[in-house]
């Protein structure tokens, strides 16, 4: 006999129906904030990226966070969760050493952690796909779980990762285990090939563009216009209010602990396609230029052109060089002057040295 719940058709459970005006006269329960006005208990997020930009040490930093009952960086975390690392990527070894340096730079200690963060080394055991998926939600449901993190995507989905549909069966099971286990869920995802600088965060993230559809919260890693270890940090955001961007930097203290630090003081300004890289300091081309000099005077005409073969720069910029250098009390590089009727002649010599 056909249970009194499900549908008389097809055997499922029935379909749930609200009437509209019962919720005109009721509040609706306050969202479990797993992120303050960032992402709730049951929803999905994604965190995209281009490679090599340190997604899965800012994944790890986030369940650092929310393990311990840390704010992320400069995002508030109201208590602390049980969180599930599903990491198919990375030999044992190597994440047990990225999360223990990552852990000594937060100052989070064994005790601050209790049991809240398990973890699943997933490489190499064959998990993929919708079948992969229930495997790890059969373990979740017996760890229950604030938020279940997979790193990364691509490696659990199956089939062609710019057809939609194969990209729907991965997303549809992301659904299933969030409504099942009440647990938020994590991906990180990787940019297509180009400058991520150059595109709406909206169309971020390689691939299908129902991914971009699919997730309710996304947050996006882009490099810095000038700073090589810093990325500016987006945020989009479903059922919260749009967020400004900000500047995060990758810092390694003395014997070799990490983690990003939130850098107001860097400008966000994203890398982008028109982004000129940045010429170094003056101050690397002292050596080169005392190198020519050696012990010896020589006329700036000469100077110059043995400076310039040697560092490929063009004339305004030795120009800014011999500016800089000789400027100053105690400049790096000297000059003499002879100048009478009819002639004006200069030279340079060695002043002070770098670090001197």
């Amino acid at each position: 006999m056909m249970d009194e719940f499900e549908d008389d058709v097809t055997g499922r459970p029935k379909l749930s129906v609200v009437n509209g005006a019962d919720w005109l006269t009721t509040e609706p329960p306050e969202p479990d904030q797993i992120l303050e006005d960032v992402f709730d208990r049951g929803d999905k997020l994604a965190i995209i990226g281009p490679s090599k930009l340190r997604k899965s040490f800012l994944l790890n930093q986030l369940l650092l966070s929310l393990a311990s009952g840390r704010d992320f960086i400069s995002l508030r975390s109201p208590q602390a969760r049980k969180v599930l690392l599903c990491q198919f990527e990375i030999v044992m070894n190597h994440e047990h050493r990225r999360l223990r340096r990552m852990a000594r730079a937060m100052a989070i200690t064994p005790e601050d952690l209790g049991d809240r963060l398990q973890i699943i080394n997933a490489r190499g055991l064959g998990i993929s796909g919708a079948e992969g998926v229930q495997r790890i939600m059969h373990r979740a449901q017996e760890i229950e779980p604030d938020l279940i993190a997979f790193d990364p995507l691509y490696k659990l989905a199956t089939g062609a990762e710019n057809a939609t549909e194969d990209m729907k069966v991965i997303l549809g099971a992301f659904d299933q285990m969030a409504e099942k286990t009440g647990a938020a869920i994590a991906y990180v995802h990787h940019d297509p090939k180009g400058a991520p600088g150059d595109r709406d965060i909206r169309d971020r993230g390689a691939g299908s563009n129902a991914l971009g559809r699919d997730y309710d919260a996304c947050i996006t890693l882009t490099a810095h216009a000038q700073e090589p270890d810093a990325a500016i940090v987006d945020l989009l955001l479903r059922n919260y209010a749009p967020r400004d961007p900000f500047t995060i930097l990758w810092t390694v203290e003395e014997g070799g602990a990490y983690c990003f630090e939130e850098r107001p003081d860097i400008a966000p300004d994203k890398k982008t396609s028109k982004t000129k890289p940045q010429q170094p300091a003056l101050s690397v081309y002292v050596p080169v230029a005392h190198n020519i000099l050696g012990k010896d005077e020589m006329e700036v005409a000469r100077f110059k052109e043995t400076f310039k073969t040697q560092t490929g720069l063009t004339d305004s910029r030795i120009r800014d060089f011999l500016n800089w250098s000789t400027s100053g009390d105690s400049p790096h590089i000297r000059t003499r002057s002879l100048r009478s009727r009819g002639e004006n002649r200069k030279w340079v010599s060695i002043g002070r040295e770098l670090n001197a």
